[in-house]
């Protein structure tokens, strides 16, 4: 696929996350130890030496309740809010008056996911997280960060996602008609 521009920092990792799976190739960068490190080397997170299964897990569920946030599903919250709370992921205000995030770090895992968690709290805060969606075709979810001044985009490639869903819609105008 080609891909609109990248999401802006902090964002571009949510997105990366997001990515790692293509439902339109069937292809997903999670489902092995080697995967996870190479996502986690790309964002320059930390990961564990010799994920688990269970990490990979964690990971792929939490990127799935990210997917479900972009598309504006109800259900995600209380999986990233788990995360919140296992992480303990929490703000801090900095003496210059910014703020960073922390958490309890309690594993490699836990200060990665918290780093995506920041991000994704940052950019709710400041409302750039509404620009960052997962395309509207159900076979994509593709995430994309959307730049159109009325932040409406529907698809994450109008000319394949967008296209597709013409096609659908004309040829069930047709169907109807006749």
């Amino acid at each position: 696929m080609t891909p609109r521009p990248a999401a802006p920092p902090p964002l571009s990792v949510v997105q990366s996350l997001v990515n790692t799976s293509e439902l339109l190739e069937n292809r997903d960068d999670l489902t092995t130890p080697a995967g996870l490190l190479a996502w986690a080397a790309a964002e320059e997170l930390p990961c564990p030496a010799r994920p688990t299964p269970a990490d990979l897990t964690r990971v792929r569920r939490f990127r799935e309740a990210l997917r479900r946030l972009l598309a504006g599903t109800e259900d995600a919250a209380s999986t990233l809010n788990a995360e919140l709370a296992r992480t303990g992921t929490r703000p801090l205000l900095q003496p210059d008056g910014s703020v960073q995030f922390t958490g309890d770090n309690a594993t490699a895992l836990d200060t990665a996911i918290t780093r995506v968690l920041a991000a994704v709290v940052t950019a709710g805060l400041d409302g750039s997280l509404r620009r960052l969606k997962a395309c509207a075709a159900e076979d994509c979810r593709w995430a994309f960060y959307d730049r159109s001044p009325n932040v409406v985009s529907r698809w994450c490639e109008t000319s394949v996602c967008g296209a597709r869903h013409k096609m659908r819609a004309y040829r069930a105008r047709q169907a109807a008609t006749t």
